[in-house]
C-alpha cells in the first residue's frame, strides 16, 4: 500500500486524488518536447528569425489578423516544410485567438501564433505525438 513521506497509509481520498493527478500529466504528456541538440537549436533560431520576420511584415498595418493562407505562404516561404496553420484548438496551449503555426526545418519545429498585433515564434522539437503541433480537436 502507498503511504505517505511520513510511513503513514495514504487514505482512499488520497491516494484517488494521487492516481486523477498522475492520469491529467499523462494526458498532457503529448505536448511534452525534447531538448534540441546545439547545432539543431541554431539552425531553428536563424528559421525562426526569418518566419518572424515575414509574418510581422504580413501583420504590419493590419487591423485584424492575417488569413490562414497568407500565414501558410509566408511561413513556407522561408524553407520550413510540412507547415501548419490553423485557428486553436481546446487541446493547444496559449492564445484562444489568431491562428497557430508550425513547420518543420528537418531536424526541428518553428511554430507560434499570429494574431491582430502580435507574432510569437518558438523552436523546438516534435512533440511525443510526433507532430509539432497537437491534432486539432
Amino acid at each position: 500500500m502507498p503511504s505517505r513521506p511520513g510511513g503513514q497509509p495514504l487514505t482512499d481520498e488520497q491516494r484517488r486524488a494521487e492516481e486523477f493527478r498522475r492520469q491529467q500529466a499523462a494526458n498532457d504528456a503529448f505536448r511534452q518536447r525534447g531538448t534540441l541538440d546545439a547545432e539543431a537549436a541554431s539552425g531553428a533560431r536563424a528559421c525562426a528569425a526569418e518566419v518572424m520576420r515575414s509574418l510581422n511584415l504580413l501583420a504590419a498595418g493590419g487591423r485584424e489578423a492575417p488569413g490562414e493562407e497568407s500565414v501558410r505562404r509566408a511561413v513556407a516561404a522561408t524553407g520550413l516544410t510540412d507547415v501548419t496553420v490553423r485557428p486553436p484548438g481546446r487541446l493547444d496551449l496559449g492564445p484562444g485567438d489568431g491562428l497557430l503555426f508550425a513547420g518543420w526545418t528537418g531536424r526541428a519545429c518553428v511554430f507560434g501564433s499570429v494574431r491582430a498585433g502580435d507574432v510569437a515564434v518558438e523552436i523546438g522539437t516534435r512533440i511525443a505525438d510526433g507532430g509539432c503541433l497537437p491534432a486539432p480537436d
